[in-house]
């Protein structure tokens, strides 16, 4: 579990540092929308971080996310809206993490089914 809480708290941190300057760019006030539930999934990934056998299943939609935007990205570099520089930048680190996602979910320990 100690692979979940360090991985999760990095990409919490990670995350919420490349979110600072979207919110400062000009004309991203467009996008608060979209920033805000990015900046939600951050702090979901540190709430996994506490306890990961407890949101085990919650790997799965954090997973989601990175899987996402790593196809957003290659849809816009298909369609020539960035370079591959630009995507390159975004799918590498997102596509590690989805990857460290995955395994940390296996190697997190299911929860014992609770007795009443």
């Amino acid at each position: 579990m100690k692979f979940a809480r360090i991985v999760f708290s990095i990409a919490g941190a990670l995350g919420l540092l490349a979110m600072i300057p979207m919110y400062l760019a000009p004309g991203s006030y467009r996008y608060y929308g979209s920033l805000g539930g990015i900046v939600a999934w951050q702090f979901a990934f540190f709430v996994i971080a506490t306890d990961p056998k407890r949101y085990r299943w919650m790997m799965i939609p954090a997973l989601m996310e990175k899987l996402f935007w790593v196809l957003a990205l290659v849809v816009c570099y298909v369609q020539g809206r960035m370079t591959l520089a630009e995507v390159s930048g975004g799918t590498i680190p997102h596509g590690l993490l989805g990857v460290l996602f995955v395994i940390a979910f296996f190697k997190t320990p299911r929860k014992a089914p609770s007795t009443l």
